[in-house]
């Protein structure tokens, strides 16, 4: 696991959410993801011609390239995202800005899910309670990013950014 600091410009998201209860975390975000692969995925990877507004902006936009973290009034709101490039956002489909802020961006290595839940506990249980910095405002949300590749390769590369301020 690796972490650095970095400054970054305003950022929006375009993708879909699902609620999750803190508890079920680390078994409803996996859940969440192969389900919306086999809906919205499966069949645009083997083709790579959208029929759909929506699968286009899965092209245009990189959705699933990010997850988005944001506390909600049950729980968190778990976000499939990508990088919105501007255009329409189609039926079924949300935007989601951060303002520009430091981020701590930690890193790691390893096949999914597990990788990143390893990762995602470090960061919670040991490194916010110790750490000289607090959590942004901005609706309590993090991001999860990811590489291309196989997720499930040992070498696989994944990130949670946490956006920070000064204690």
């Amino acid at each position: 696991m690796n972490i650095t600091y970095e400054q970054k410009d305003a950022m929006t998201f375009i993708g879909y959410h699902t609620e999750i209860r803190p508890e079920e975390g680390y078994q409803k975000c996996p859940e969440f993801w192969d389900r919306e692969y086999n809906e919205k995925y499966a069949r645009l990877w083997q083709t790579m011609k959208p029929e759909t507004p929506i699968e286009e902006a899965i092209l245009a936009n990189g959705i699933g390239m990010f997850a988005i973290c944001s506390e909600s009034e049950n729980g968190f709101a778990y976000w499939i995202a990508g990088l919105y490039q501007g255009g329409e956002v189609p039926e079924g489909l949300e935007l989601y800005s951060f303002p520009a802020s430091e981020w701590a961006v930690f890193s790691t290595k390893g096949p999914m899910p597990g990788s990143l839940q390893t990762l995602n506990t470090y960061v919670w249980q040991e490194w916010f309670p110790t750490e000289g910095k607090r959590f942004q405002a901005n609706g309590m949300a993090t991001l999860e990013v990811y590489s291309a590749g196989d997720p499930q390769s040992p070498d696989y590369e994944s990130g949670i950014w946490v956006p920070v301020k000064e204690a």
